[in-house]
């Protein structure tokens, strides 16, 4: 393998990894809205297409002839660590599916720069195809942020209202998701 080829798979093996610990949050997540029907689907969907990523992901470092998974295995190691102190925090929590939410929003920001970095790699190095594969997925990740943004006001009251037992006003969710000003 050419520097520049081991150059463009430390990126996708970076997004590898990155895709892989979403993934596992979203399995999490998926089974503890069940009884948010609309949450529950979407994160179904967004689980779905982050399965994608990987595998897309995973084809590609195969094809530029990727065969040595260490560097993978050594970051999934570092990242599970990562993963683990915030499951512990996670646990602590209370309105969980807006902090859920809020989580999911940073490791997708985090994905979709990445994916910039990725394509801009990409490209310098000469690998168009894997710059195509990084600006197809930072497009759909971007999608997500999209929905999370929209859905965070609703779920945060609703959390809130669950959390507190009290009743506060719906539609500071609608008021935030109408983009108006505050006085």
């Amino acid at each position: 393998m050419d520097t520049k080829t081991e150059i463009v798979v430390q990126y996708l093996s970076d997004m590898h990894v990155l895709e892989k610990h979403i993934q596992e949050a979203l399995e999490k997540q998926v089974g503890t809205t069940k009884d948010q029907a609309d949450i529950n689907a979407a994160l179904q969907g967004y689980l779905a297409t982050t399965k994608t990523h990987v595998t897309r992901l995973e084809a590609r470092m195969q094809a530029l002839g990727d065969q040595d998974k260490v560097v993978d295995k050594a970051k999934e190691a570092v990242t599970n660590l990562f993963g683990q102190a915030a499951g512990v925090v996670g646990a602590l929590r209370t309105h969980r599916t807006s902090k859920d939410l809020r989580d999911d929003y940073t490791a997708a920001s985090l994905a979709a720069i990445s994916y910039v970095m990725l394509q801009t790699t990409a490209l310098a190095c000469g690998d168009e195809e894997s710059a195509r594969l990084a600006e197809t997925l930072r497009a759909e990740t971007v999608k997500m942020l999209d929905w999370v943004t929209k859905t965070m006001p609703m779920v945060t009251v609703r959390d809130l209202q669950a959390e507190r037992d009290v009743q506060l006003d719906a539609t500071a969710a609608q008021r935030v998701n109408a983009g108006g000003k505050l006085a």
